[in-house]
């Protein structure tokens, strides 16, 4: 009886030590699970973000645009995010009896040297091209549909030219505001729909060298935002100042502030 108790002993730890293993094969399991949520969660917040920025830009709320622009940067480089990705390493490593990662996704995004970015880039040279490409082709316009020789006097062929480049001129001036606003949205969708997926799916599957690409490539775009908002604040200012009334309720502010100013100035 003395042998048969010690055996039933036995198996009963090697049940509890099983039960015990197994206990904590699943902790780790749901510490990646959540790491990789973290991962994953970034993706709808960008997309959050571009639809928060296609309505404050449609409302020329600049000041949200900002702030869309410096939380979409900070997305990219939040702490959470690459502790997540370093959990994920280090869970999947314990789980499967492999090696520790050597280095944190951090110092691996560092040590990229030839990450060549794919995001879309705006510059004012650009804007300012298209610009002048929209008044030449509205002259253009006018020349093939007005300019047919029936007109009473020079005076009145000039002063119908001139009205219709200056609405051809304020409608550029919008048009290259709101280009300049949208590039931050084009930014966004770029992230969630071209780079984050990438992310997501090397975080899966543990490839930290993938993530820490997809990472690279995903920061540097990140990155840009701030100037891309600065491009976008310029261009409005230029539009406010040739017609204060088309930015609603923001022009109206703004110019009740420039009075308020300007009898402060006065006393």
């Amino acid at each position: 009886m003395g042998e048969l108790a010690d055996r039933v002993a036995g198996l009963e730890r090697e049940v509890a030590d099983a039960q015990e293993a197994l206990q904590l094969v699943e902790r780790v399991d749901e510490e990646i699970e959540a790491a990789v949520e973290v991962v994953e969660s970034v993706y709808e917040r960008i997309t959050n973000l571009a639809w928060e920025l296609d309505g404050e830009i449609a409302d020329h709320n600049y000041m949200e645009v900002e702030r869309c622009s410096y939380e979409l940067r900070g997305l990219i480089a939040d702490q959470e995010l690459l502790r997540a990705i370093d959990t994920i390493g280090l869970c999947t490593a314990l789980r499967s009896g492999g090696p520790l990662p050597a280095s944190s996704i951090e110092s691996r995004m560092h040590g990229l040297k030839d990450i060549h970015p794919s995001h879309p880039t705006l510059t004012q040279e650009e804007l300012d091209r298209e610009f002048k490409a929209a008044l030449h082709r509205a002259e253009q316009t006018w020349n093939e549909i007005y300019d047919d020789g029936a007109w009473d006097s020079e005076d009145e062929r000039s002063n119908h030219l001139a009205d219709h480049l200056h609405e051809a001129r304020q409608e550029a001036v919008s048009a290259r505001a709101d280009r300049a606003g949208r590039s931050l949205i084009k930014l966004c969708d770029h992230l969630a729909e071209t780079v984050w997926p990438e992310v997501t799916a090397a975080a899966r599957a543990a490839d930290l060298e993938r993530a820490a690409r997809g990472l690279k490539e995903a920061f540097l775009a990140a990155e840009t935002a701030p100037a891309l908002y600065k491009l976008y604040e310029v261009n409005l200012s230029i539009k406010y100042e040739s017609a204060p009334y088309s930015l609603g309720g923001v022009g109206e502010q703004l110019m009740a502030f420039e009075s308020w100013l300007g009898l402060q100035n006065e006393e």
